[in-house]
């Protein structure tokens, strides 16, 4: 522990402030605080992340790996809140006559009949146990995706209010005309459900399990949860240390209730075991939320002890505009080797040479579900991370700290996916050892750069499977 001297301004009397006046100066004080450091002390990052993992909470429950198994496949890109019954099913008899993969069905945004309405559009959804029973029939798992967010003038928000579950309020928040509503992504005002009420808790949940029991549904996408997403100077039943507090609840009391799950925040709740979404994605090359921050996210996530990181969706989300045929195979070459892969927009819409490029990518993905299946149980029960930075292998290699356009699966393969547009040959760092193209014969001596880059064709993933 060490002490830390602040310059602060002293607290003045009129006095004081006559002497200011007259002599045109500050009265300024030094004043010591204390502040405690930790420092830890190990030989390399990998040991001092490994003995921070080692000290995290560690989940409870095994992982669901449906994620794994096959990708999923999202409303939320192609349909946005249009989605209905007719496209959901049109989408999941093209992915089956086209012969996708597949694992999981999510029926994103407005399913509902409004925000909070934990009920299905009836207009839009006028049959959902046939929906969803069509869905199971043709090899889907099915999710819908909620918030805890509740609209003005519906049953749920009147049930709720007449209950006390939602967090309160005694400003406006700006821009509102009601205490306790905020703003959030989408037009209407909302407020939030007090999840430190136990009692609001389990009826939210009841709500969920309701749509369980009554249509099937295998589970649940809980979007936001980010203390943001909260009315000003906000108030809740069970005052909150921290905001943050907030979005741990919604991961270790909602989520983790029901083994297929996702969310897309976390704060200490490592001990939740769900799958983590990287949050939405531009459909651009950018390192501003494009195709080139998609590996230092997922690494940042693993190594934080969130390792179950779901990435989004395959090509971005499409907002101002969808992604080029080769901004897309591209993202799918690189999503090949992560944890988890997940489609909205449809590779078919961009015409043959795409489709096939995506259907050689999926066939690479299936040499490698076993492993990352292993991967993900292992990393649910200890926190390790699945996919890992070029310096877990080589920790004490300077050339690996920087590295953030390349990664590691597992102990053994290194992956570097192409994110530039138009680049045919890129710089390729191995660590030491003996490496051997994935889908090749070539081996290259690590523990240095590919002399004079290697060569990546569209068609081609610049990855590497240790030898020695």
């Amino acid at each position: 522990m060490g002490n830390l001297s602040l310059p602060t301004e002293e607290k003045e009397t009129p006095a004081a402030a006559k002497t200011k006046n007259n002599n045109n100066r500050k009265n300024v004080k030094t004043r010591t605080c204390s502040m405690r450091v930790a420092m830890l002390a190990k030989r390399n990052v990998r040991e001092a992340t490994e003995n921070v993992l080692e000290s995290m909470p560690k989940p409870t429950q095994a992982v669901d790996t449906a994620l794994v198994r096959g990708p999923k496949w999202s409303t939320w890109s192609r349909y946005k809140t249009a989605v209905d019954q007719e496209k959901v099913l049109k989408f999941a008899s093209e992915i089956l006559e086209l012969k996708y993969e597949r694992s999981i069905m999510e029926i994103d945004d407005r399913w509902s009949s409004a925000y909070g309405e934990l009920e299905f559009d009836s207009v839009k959804f006028p049959d959902v146990k046939a929906m969803v029973d069509d869905l199971h029939l043709k090899g889907f798992k099915v999710t819908l995706w909620v918030t805890p967010f509740v609209t003005e003038g519906t049953r749920a928000y009147k049930e709720g209010v007449k209950n006390g579950y939602f967090v309160k309020s005694k400003v406006l928040t700006p821009g509102h005309s009601k205490a306790g509503f905020f703003s959030w992504w989408q037009p209407t005002p909302v407020v939030a459900i007090d999840l430190t009420n136990k009692d609001a808790r389990e009826w939210f949940l009841n709500g969920l399990k309701s749509l369980q029991t009554r249509y099937g549904i295998d589970g649940f996408k809980f979007d936001a949860g980010e203390p943001c997403f909260l009315p000003k100077e906000f108030e809740t039943k069970v005052p909150m240390k921290h905001p943050s507090e907030y979005t741990k609840l919604w991961s270790t009391e909602i989520a983790k209730t029901f083994e297929l799950c996702e969310v897309r925040s976390g704060h200490h709740s490592t001990n939740s075991g769900v799958w983590t979404r990287i949050g939405d994605t531009f459909s651009s090359w950018t390192t501003s939320n494009g195709l080139r921050s998609l590996i230092p996210h997922l690494l940042t996530s693993s190594i934080v002890g969130y390792p179950l990181c779901l990435p989004d969706m395959i090509g971005g989300n499409a907002y101002a505009g969808g992604p080029s045929k080769e901004l897309f195979v591209r993202w799918a070459q690189a999503n090949c080797f992560m944890p988890a892969m997940q489609f909205s927009i449809p590779p078919w819409e961009f015409g043959k040479d795409v489709s096939e490029a995506t259907n050689k990518i999926l066939k690479t993905r299936l040499k490698l579900i076993d492993l990352i299946e292993d991967l993900s149980i292992k990393s649910s029960k200890t926190l390790q991370p699945i996919c890992k930075p070029l310096w877990w292998l080589a920790p004490e290699d300077s050339n690996t700290f920087d590295i953030n356009d390349q990664f590691c699966l597992g102990d053994d393969i290194v992956v570097a996916p192409v994110v530039y547009d138009k680049q045919r040959r890129r710089e390729v760092y191995l660590p030491k050892g003996e490496w051997k193209e994935f889908d090749g014969e070539k081996i290259f001596s690590g523990g240095q750069w590919i002399e004079g880059g290697y060569e990546a064709g569209i068609y081609d993933i610049p990855a590497f499977v240790r030898v020695i």
